[in-house]
């Protein structure tokens, strides 16, 4: 078992690292609290009928898969269904899932009743070494993914290493991008050893790694206001690619290719290439220079016609630059 703290005064929290620790999740969660699990159709249901024969769970609410989760119409739906079930302030939401059940119940708890907890308990490779982790929740809107969010910080954090056996190849890799994402900022020996090493042969502390080094720079930076931002890397592009997609792309993949189109001319720029390959992480996308624009246009970080991009000139070294935002064109 690993164990990360995440030093955040009264709203601290412990990430759990263990195989098989679904099977003991009673260990970490009071049997005794009331619990409303939210998870998804592609959630596995034995993973669903493991955490409920051990906690003291009132419903499971299982929702349609895929970011259209993420919306307005969804989170009303959810809220509406929590009061007609009469769930107080005392329940505790688990989200039991990937990456966007984790956005959608994080988001869903920090405005239910003005608040209540949740526990993260993320079953994909992404949501486990990224997205569980941090606090940020939200949804999307038409015209921007993750426009309407809170920081909100889980009581746990519970990561079962044994839940990627299920997951499909293509959601596997999809995970591995933010993996790549954290060597290239600020872990070279994660790089490295993910560059040249199969990942499941010690899938326990590439996680680990991967999260303390998220841990890291969150703690500096709760609200996302300055060094934070080196963790999107690659996303500024990638999320506009995501939304140009229609989402057809899923996150990581759009990640792997704005990683490519922010790495050109460095010194990593072929090891990237292969690592890339190596989990068949796209590398390019056909798009419309113009139409990509106005998605990154509407970026969180525009502000005044300036945006802050992220960059490594080597592996390991990840910095903020700020750009007037048409500067971004030549990245494209």
């Amino acid at each position: 078992m690993k164990t990360i703290h995440v030093p955040l005064k009264e709203k601290s929290y412990d990430v759990i690292i263990k195989k098989g620790l679904l099977n003991d999740i009673s260990d970490y969660i009071d049997s005794k609290k009331e619990i409303v699990i939210i998870t998804d159709k592609n959630i596995p249901l034995k993973y669903v009928k493991t955490v409920k024969s051990k906690l003291n769970v009132l419903h499971v609410l299982t929702l349609n898969p895929g970011e259209s989760l993420k919306c307005f119409t969804e989170v009303e739906s959810v809220i509406n269904k929590l009061i007609e079930l009469k769930v107080t302030r005392n329940i505790t939401l688990v989200a039991l899932g990937g990456g966007v059940v984790g956005d959608f119940t994080g988001f869903v708890a920090s405005i239910y009743m003005r608040g209540v907890d949740f526990i993260q308990i993320p079953t994909s490779l992404l949501s486990q070494v990224d997205s569980s982790v941090g606090g940020k929740v939200g949804i999307n809107t038409d015209f921007m993914k993750n426009a309407v969010g809170s920081f909100y910080q889980p009581k746990i954090v519970l990561i079962d290493p044994n839940t990627l056996e299920t997951l499909e190849k293509r959601h596997f890799n999809n995970g591995m991008a933010e993996l790549i994402k954290h060597g290239v900022i600020a872990g070279k020996e994660l790089f490295i050893d993910i560059l040249n090493n199969d990942v499941m042969q010690n899938i326990d502390e590439l996680i680990y790694q991967s999260i303390t080094i998220k841990k890291n720079i969150v703690i500096q930076d709760i609200e996302d206001k300055g060094i934070r931002q080196i963790l999107n890397f690659g996303h500024t592009i990638g999320h506009a690619i995501e939304q140009h997609s229609n989402y057809g792309l899923l996150h990581g993949e759009a990640i792997s290719i704005g990683m490519v189109m922010m790495s050109k001319g460095t010194t990593y720029e072929k090891d990237l290439l292969s690592i890339l390959n190596k989990y068949n992480l796209p590398t390019s996308y056909a798009y419309n220079l113009d139409d990509l624009y106005e998605y990154i246009k509407t970026d969180k970080k525009v502000t005044e016609k300036n945006l802050n991009i992220i960059l490594a000139e080597e592996v390991g070294n990840g910095f903020i630059k700020q750009i007037n935002i048409e500067e971004i064109k030549k990245y494209l």
